[in-house]
């Protein structure tokens, strides 16, 4: 399954709208640790061209809701954020990181580029290798 996360009080409707539109199956659940964040889940069964258009419109639905709480942000009080972390078994776990270090992180690196990097951290702790780092292998393909 491919899963996509929202933060917003509507849960992802128009992102579900329009998956629906496409005619593929939706499923929806809350996250078990905050009942705010809402996973929506799709077949992984969809071509790639397809998967690349849900994912361009999710990573602009990501933004504009973004740039909404930044424009209603009045304090620092409460502010959340948070990267999904993909797993080896197919599952994935959000995690939480600072609102102001993931600005600091976002200002140099694009969400692509973050990912990536999260993703060669997850399979490093999935997969451990205590290789020196002298002998290891290169990342020029890890990003």
């Amino acid at each position: 399954m491919y899963e996509f996360c929202f933060l917003t009080a509507d849960r992802g409707e128009a992102f579900i709208t329009r998956l629906q539109g496409l005619g593929l199956p939706v499923t929806t659940r809350s996250d078990p640790i905050n009942e705010a964040v809402t996973t929506v889940a799709i077949p992984d069964t969809i071509d790639d061209a397809l998967y690349d258009q849900i994912e361009a419109w999710y990573e602009a639905e990501t933004m504009q809701n973004e740039a909404k709480a930044r424009a209603m942000e009045v304090s620092d009080d409460v502010v959340s954020a948070g990267i999904w972390v993909q797993l080896a078994d197919g599952g994935s776990s959000l995690a939480r990181v600072d609102a102001h270090i993931m600005a600091k992180i976002l200002s140099v690196l694009s969400p692509d580029e973050l990912g990536a990097f999260v993703a060669v951290i997850a399979d490093a702790v999935e997969h451990p290798d205590i290789t020196p780092i002298c002998h290891s292998k290169s990342t020029k393909n890890h990003g």
